[in-house]
């Protein structure tokens, strides 16, 4: 008798362990956009983690006067002259003043 019971409770409890949603960190590379100042309004785009670690922007001297990103992040970037520039969701925020950028942090909301 307290074997039947048992397995009935071992196998109600896996039954309700398999049923129950599991919570997944939403993980994905999040498309940001980095645009030139003029006069050479060049640009180059970045897949980067959305898991809040710090990323390098590989040596690229490029001027960038403005970030845009897709959506489904909050990233903030840091300039080689102390910029700081928050972006959050889809938009394009203005750097002031323009400068290459060093490094970059996004974070999947």
């Amino acid at each position: 008798m307290k074997t039947s019971a048992i397995t009935a409770l071992v196998t109600a409890l896996i039954g309700l362990a398999q049923a129950a949603p599991m919570v997944e960190k939403r993980q994905f590379q999040a498309q940001i956009t980095f645009e030139g100042a003029p006069p050479d309004d060049a640009s180059f785009t970045l897949s980067v983690p959305t898991d809040g670690s710090v990323f390098g922007i590989k040596a690229n001297p490029l001027s960038v006067s403005q970030i845009s990103s897709l959506g489904g992040a909050s990233c903030s970037f840091v300039g080689i002259d102390g910029s700081h520039t928050v972006v959050v969701g889809a938009q394009t925020v203005d750097v002031g003043p323009p400068q290459a950028q060093i490094s970059g942090s996004c974070l999947a909301f």
